[in-house]
C-alpha cells in the first residue's frame, strides 16, 4: 500500500466509521454499545496508521524531512494537496489519543450517544485534514469545516448552553472564517490560482495588499485563540460543558491556530503588522495571568483543569511570536505532552463528576473512594504541573528559557501563570483527596473500570519514557 493512500486513511477512516456509528444497531437498554465500539475501533485503527506513517521518517531529530503529498485538481486553478511532514504528524497523533480517550469517557451517557459519536469522528476527520493541508484551498475548507461538527457535538453533549453564549462563541470563529477567506481570494486573484501555504510569503503583493492580506490571517488565527476579548466567549461555554469528548474537541481547538502560526507565519511581514506584535503579546500575557488566578478563584476542580489549558494555549502561543525555526519541534513534543495529560484529566473529572451527580456526594474527597481514578488523577496532575517527569517539562523549558531571551519581563510574567495554574490544579487534587465522612453504605460509588486504568497507565508510561527521549516508540 503507497504511502499516499494510508495519508488518505487517515485523513477519511474517521468519517467513515463516523457512517458505520450511525448506522450501529443498538438497543436502548445496550447503552449505544455497538456505536462506542465502533468509533473506539475506528480511532484506534487511525493511531496504528499514523504510527506506521512515522515508520517513513529516518530520525527524529531531522526537522526538514520530505513530504508526502497526494493531489487531485478540481480545475486547472485550483488543486487540492494534503502532506504530512513529522511536526504535523506529532500534531495528529496527539489529537487521535486524545479524541480516543474522550470517547472512553463518554461511554455511560446514553442521551445522543450515536450524536455525539457521529460529529466528534467527522470533527477530527476534518482536524486531521486541517493539519495535512498544504495549499490554501484545502486549509481553508478544513478551517471552516471544523465548526459545524463541533456546533453540533457540543449540541448533542449539552442542550443548556443558552443559545446566546454559543452564539458569541461561533461568532467569532465565523469572523475568522470571513477575513481568511477575503485574505485567500486576494491571494489567489494575484497568483491568479491556489498556492502552497508556505509559498505565500514569496507571492509578490502591493504593500497595502499586503497589509490586508497578513493582516487578516493573523486576526482569523487569533480569533480562535482565548486571548482578550475573545477569551469570556469560549470561558462560558466551556465551564457549562460537561460531556467529556465535547471538551476534549472545544478547548484544544486553539492549538489549531497555534500550528497554522508555528508553521506558516513568515519572518518577513509589513513593518505596519509588526509593530502590533508587541501588543498582541502584551494581550497574551495578561489572559495568561487572568485565566491563572481563574484557576485559583473557583473552587470547582473542572473549571481549574479548563483554566490551566488556557494558560497553556497562550503559551504556545507566545512561542510563535520567537524563532520558531529553533524551538518547533519542542513546541510540537509539549503540545503531544499536553493533549495526553489534559484529555486524560478532563476525561477523569468528567467521570468524577458523573459519580457525585448519581451519588448525590459533593465532589470534595470523592477519590478517597476511587483508588484507580486517584492514581491516575494525581498522577497525571504531577506531569501537567511540570515536574521533570516527561518530555512536557523539559520542552516547555526550553519553551520558556526562549521567552526569557526575548523579554526578561515577559518570561517572568509567564512563569508567573505557569505556577498559579500549577498551584490551581494542586489545591483541586486536595479538595478531590480530602478525606470527608464516609458515604452510606447503599450508596455506591463506582471507580473507573479496568480498560480505562489500563489506558492511563499506558498514556503514563509513554509520557514517563519520553522524558528520555521523544517519541522513542517509533523512532
Amino acid at each position: 500500500m503507497s504511502v499516499g493512500i494510508l495519508l488518505c486513511l487517515v485523513i477519511l477512516l474517521p468519517l467513515i466509521g463516523g457512517l458505520f456509528v450511525l448506522n450501529a444497531k443498538d438497543a436502548v437498554v445496550s447503552n449505544a454499545k455497538n456505536a462506542r465500539h465502533t468509533a473506539l475501533l475506528t480511532v484506534f485503527s487511525n493511531i496504528l496508521l499514523i504510527l506506521f506513517l512515522f515508520s517513513h521518517f529516518q530520525s527524529a531529530e531531522n526537522q526538514t524531512l520530505g513530504l508526502i503529498d497526494i493531489s487531485f485538481a478540481l480545475t486547472n486553478k485550483i488543486e487540492f494537496i494534503f502532506g504530512a511532514d513529522l511536526f504535523a504528524l506529532v500534531f495528529v497523533f496527539g489529537v487521535q489519543i486524545a479524541v480516543f480517550v474522550g470517547i472512553l469517557g463518554v461511554k455511560k451517557e446514553v442521551q445522543s450517544q450515536k450524536g455525539v459519536l457521529f460529529f466528534a469522528l467527522c470533527y477530527l476527520c476534518l482536524t486531521n485534514g486541517y493539519f495535512f493541508a498544504r495549499d490554501i484551498c484545502s486549509f481553508y475548507i478544513c478551517f471552516c469545516g471544523q465548526l459545524f461538527p463541533l456546533y453540533m457535538l457540543i449540541c448533542f453533549a449539552n442542550s443548556e448552553i443558552q443559545n446566546t453564549k454559543l452564539f458569541y462563541l461561533f461568532a467569532h470563529y465565523f469572523i475568522g472564517a470571513a477575513l481568511l477567506f477575503a485574505s485567500f481570494v486576494l491571494i489567489m486573484h494575484t497568483k491568479q490560482g491556489d498556492v502552497l501555504i508556505e509559498k505565500i510569503s514569496s507571492v509578490h503583493f502591493s504593500h497595502q495588499k499586503s497589509i490586508y492580506i497578513w493582516g487578516g490571517i493573523f486576526l482569523a488565527l487569533m480569533l480562535r485563540m482565548p486571548v482578550w476579548p475573545f477569551y469570556h466567549a469560549l470561558t462560558s461555554v466551556s465551564v457549562k460543558l460537561t460531556n467529556p469528548l465535547a471538551l476534549i474537541a472545544l478547548n484544544f481547538l486553539p492549538l489549531s491556530g497555534v500550528y497554522a502560526l508555528t508553521r506558516y507565519w513568515p519572518l518577513d511581514i509589513p513593518v505596519e503588522i509588526e509593530l502590533l506584535s508587541p501588543i498582541f503579546q502584551i494581550l497574551c500575557i495578561v489572559t495568561m495571568l487572568v485565566a491563572a488566578f481563574g484557576g485559583l478563584i473557583y473552587s470547582n476542580t473542572a473549571q481549574k483543569i479548563h483554566h490551566y489549558i488556557f494558560v497553556y494555549d497562550l503559551l504556545y502561543l507566545l512561542a510563535v511570536f520567537l524563532p520558531t525555526d529553533v524551538i518547533r519541534m519542542n513546541i510540537a513534543y509539549s503540545v503531544f505532552s499536553f493533549l495526553l495529560m489534559g484529555a486524560c484529566l478532563i476525561v477523569l473529572q468528567s467521570h468524577m463528576q458523573t459519580q457525585s451527580l448519581k451519588t448525590g456526594l459533593a465532589l470534595k474527597g470523592i477519590l478517597c473512594h476511587m483508588p484507580k481514578a486517584s492514581l491516575c488523577y494525581f498522577l497525571f496532575v504531577l506531569a501537567a504541573i511540570g515536574l521533570p517527569v516527561s518530555a512536557f517539562f523539559w520542552n516547555n523549558f526550553l519553551i520558556v528559557s526562549e521567552i526569557f531571551n526575548y523579554h526578561l519581563y515577559a518570561g517572568t510574567a509567564v512563569i508567573f501563570a505557569m505556577t498559579l495554574a500549577a498551584v490551581s490544579l494542586l489545591e483541586g487534587a486536595y479538595e478531590l483527596k480530602t478525606q470527608t465522612c464516609l458515604p452510606q453504605t447503599q450508596i455506591k460509588i463506582k471507580d473507573i473500570d479496568i480498560f480505562s486504568f489500563c489506558v492511563c497507565v499506558l498514556i503514563m508510561s509513554v509520557l514517563l519514557v519520553s522524558v528520555v527521549r521523544p517519541l522513542w516508540f517509533v523512532f
